[in-house]
């Protein structure tokens, strides 16, 4: 019986997931919106299904997940475009997209696709900088709002497959990377301040980067780590 029940979660999680979708299509017209909202639904018991299964990968293949990850994810990014192309709208897209495509992502990476063709290394260091040229779009597009959670979500995802691939920085190097952060967030909102525009995507931007390092730090120390080990037993 405890072997059926990953398996009836997963199938519960992707039923009601489908019946979301399916419903908030018909009756609101809103893909993007309800395919969120389908899967905010269905990943949590999918996710549970996966934690309570020895070997997930024999009914959920990490390299076809991730396949269907990136296409749900492209799926939603050109729907939001649909509405009417623009900057805005694409980094709407852009935000939705990623969300519905990073936890299969980290399913894949957990459970060995390896179809990344860059160093982890490399890796790390294009995630920050793809997480700071979006900021830096946002706040051209008028659309920080959005934007900070992307740049959140690319950099620290990055960085935090980068160590569990083996990228190692010690703690000096983090807390001088927090440093910088809250360094880089103090001179984005200055610029805010001289250019006497509203504040408030400024302060957006100026937070994702002073929060970026400091929750990698977070997530990578030595005192989460151990902690999170205990759990596991």
């Amino acid at each position: 019986m405890s072997r059926r029940v990953p398996e009836f979660a997963l199938v519960t999680g992707l039923l009601l997931g489908l019946s979301t979708l399916v419903s908030g299509v018909v009756l609101a017209g809103d893909v993007v919106g309800t395919s969120l909202l389908a899967a905010l639904v269905s990943y949590p018991f999918v996710a549970y299904a996966v934690s309570r299964d020895d070997d997930p990968t024999t009914v959920m293949p990490p390299r076809a997940i991730l396949a269907v990850g990136v296409c749900f994810g492209l799926a939603l990014f050109v729907a939001s475009l649909l509405d009417g192309p623009s900057p805005a709208t694409a980094l709407f897209g852009l935000f939705a997209g990623l969300l519905v495509l990073l936890p299969p992502a980290a399913y894949a990476v957990r459970f060995g696709a390896d179809v990344n063709p860059l160093s982890p290394r490399t890796t790390v260091f294009a995630g920050v900088v793809a997480g700071l040229s979006l900021l830096v779009v946002g706040l051209l597009a008028d659309a920080a709002a959005y934007v900070t959670t992307s740049a959140l979500l690319v950099s620290l995802s990055a960085a935090v497959y980068g160590t569990a691939r083996g990228v190692r920085f010690d703690a000096r190097t983090k807390r001088a990377a927090v440093a910088v952060g809250v360094l880089l967030g103090v001179a984005v909102v200055a610029v805010g301040v001289a250019r006497s525009e509203p504040l408030g995507d400024w302060l957006a931007a100026a937070t994702a980067v002073t929060l970026a390092p400091s929750v990698y730090y977070a997530l990578t120390s030595a005192g989460f780590e151990s902690g999170r080990r205990r759990t596991r037993r």
